[in-house]
């Protein structure tokens, strides 16, 4: 049974009805609940934590999370991966439409989609021509065939598959990038129904992930292949502000390692990590978590010596969570000579860069192109303790340590001291509500908070997953309110897609709601 403390201050004046009299005559219930620990598990909640490939009723790898708190039985996050050449054929000719699915299973299950877009490199094309793979048109190829600046076949390291790789200086090919963000967003402004709800696409999708650079879109390319200058990459990252003005935009960063081989593109790193649209800075994306930390020191770590005015790209990057999101998938690794076990060092990579949703998938589960072992993570128990405290660190984690209600003649006064305690705050809107119920469960009222949870970033000084963090005071007052009833508090998705946020404290009603009276 669920443990709360209640102090009811009584009134001063006898005979004063319950929660009536004047400003003169008022009660106030102090609120103690109990928190939930990190030890727990992962509290689950849209835009924090798990994600999944392609959504629906599935929940990714279950063995890598254990929940204190579950807002729903399927995952509350999901991805999708997509290629140029699926969704334009013939030139000016786009069949978004065979992306409605997975929009439709996001309202259907409360779900919200990252979309990484559009790929051009290695992303799982079935589209062969002149005896290599080719993740954009036929046209865009033949055009950059036909030109100065054409597209060269290249051996992927992993596979030794041959791919096509386009030429980013080849002005065609821009203006045709250009072209299908244009049309996609024009498709995102478009409504889908599910089951007599309908909904704006755009409000369906959390952020989209700027993958027109690099193998699979993760900013890392052929050295030979590498762009003369940045000036031809700029440009793409610019349209992708400009389409998509008031949604996250996140960009790769396996790209931005000090290398002598990437010195050209400098100036384009450093414009990612400080151009902005609506939303604010751009966030990023960080794929093989879980893999070897020695390998990314010139990335993530002073070992960048990527230096731009004074500022430092390592910087830009390990800080970046305070502005905006950092997401990304472990990758399917093995034990290595040397010592090194896949996933044993999870935690401290995510208490360093802070990211806000990893997917749970993409593991090592026996042998693959990146693990030539055997090795499983479902036979690692530390691996798999590593994940299930990772999950219960990442994202935000918020909890109201104390509260006092106080009601008079017709007004309500809510005091709540917050606690933030995972790594991040969340980056989507929520709104914090206060509702009354009477006696038969009928709301007779409610009100919104003045509080955004968006500006409540965790404590750095306190170790993760800590309740001896700082606290945030807030206080809202609202007039007008009906005497009687029970006062919940509720914090919703203003677009009405994912489930009420779950707090990291015992009391989550089946509504998603916290009894905050008696």
């Amino acid at each position: 049974m669920t443990r709360r403390t209640y102090m009811v201050l009584l009134p001063l004046v006898l005979g004063m009805a319950a929660w009536g009299g004047d400003d003169a005559k008022k009660e106030t219930v102090m609120f103690r609940p109990k928190p939930i620990p990190v030890e727990a598990g992962a509290i689950q909640n849209a835009g924090c934590g798990t994600e999944i490939w392609r959504g629906g009723p599935s929940d990714g790898v279950t063995e890598l999370v254990r929940y204190a708190v579950r807002v729903s039985e399927h995952s509350a996050n999901a991805m999708i991966r997509v290629g140029w050449d699926a969704y334009e054929t013939r030139q000016g000719e786009y069949r978004f439409e065979t992306m409605d699915a997975r929009f439709e299973q996001c309202l259907k299950y409360g779900q919200k989609l990252d979309i990484a877009c559009f790929v051009t490199s290695n992303a799982g094309t079935k589209q062969i021509i002149d005896d290599a793979y080719c993740c954009y048109p036929a046209y865009v190829h033949e055009a950059m065939q036909a030109s100065e600046q054409k597209d060269t076949i290249n051996a992927l390291w992993l596979n030794q598959k041959k791919h096509w790789e386009p030429n980013f200086a080849n002005d065609f090919f821009f203006e045709r990038y250009d072209a299908l963000l244009k049309a996609f967003a024009t498709y995102l402004e478009g409504t889908v129904s599910v089951e007599g709800r309908t909904v704006l696409r755009k409000q369906l999708v959390r952020c989209i992930e700027m993958r027109h650079f690099g193998f699979w879109g993760e900013g890392a390319y052929p050295k030979p292949l590498i762009p003369a200058n940045s000036a031809c990459l700029t440009r793409f990252a610019d349209s992708f502000v400009r389409h998509f003005p008031d949604i996250w935009i996140v960009v790769p960063t396996n790209g931005m390692r000090f290398t002598a081989a990437y010195d050209a593109l400098k100036d384009y790193h450093f414009h990612l990590l400080t151009v902005r649209n609506q939303k604010g800075l751009l966030g990023t994306f960080r794929d093989n978590w879980g893999d070897d930390e020695k390998r990314y020191q010139s990335i993530y770590y002073a070992g960048n010596g990527y230096e731009q005015d004074g500022v430092k790209l390592y910087e830009l990057l390990r800080d970046r969570w305070k502005f905006a999101p950092l997401v990304g998938e472990p990758g399917r690794w093995g034990p290595r000579d040397g010592g090194f076990h896949p996933y044993w060092d999870l935690c401290d990579q995510v208490a360093y860069l802070h990211p806000a949703v990893i997917r749970n998938c993409n593991v090592s589960t026996g042998r693959s192109t990146t693990n030539p072992t055997d090795y499983s993570i479902l036979d690692d128990p530390k691996a798999l303790a590593a994940f299930h405290r990772m999950y219960a660190l990442i994202g935000f984690r918020y909890l109201i340590k104390e509260g006092s209600i106080t009601r008079g003649d017709g007004w309500l006064e809510a005091q709540l001291a917050w606690q933030n305690i995972g790594l991040t705050p969340t980056y989507d809107c929520w709104t914090v509500t206060y509702f009354l119920e009477n006696a038969a469960g009928e709301e007779i009222w409610r009100g919104s908070s003045t509080l955004d949870l968006r500006r409540m970033l965790p404590d750095e000084q306190a170790a993760p997953g800590s309740q001896d963090v700082a606290v945030t005071q807030h206080t809202d007052r609202f007039e007008n309110v009906p005497s009687g009833g029970q006062l919940w508090l509720q914090i919703v998705d203003p677009d009405g897609i994912s489930p009420p946020l779950a707090l990291s404290i015992e009391g989550r009603s089946a509504k998603g709601a916290y009894l905050l009276t008696p």
